[in-house]
């Protein structure tokens, strides 16, 4: 599950960014592609 919530923590980081509101971890865990989560994952490494 870590791939999961270093994936959470980095969209988080881009809401506060943009100033957007973002959604509960159960809710962006639910609706996560696993295209999505290999690009998150890419940017959590970076």
């Amino acid at each position: 599950m870590r791939p999961y919530h270093d994936a959470y923590e980095v969209y988080l980081t881009a809401c506060e960014s943009y100033g957007l509101e973002s959604v509960n971890y159960d809710h962006f865990v639910k609706y996560l592609t696993e295209d999505q989560l290999n690009e998150y994952k890419k940017k959590a490494i970076s």
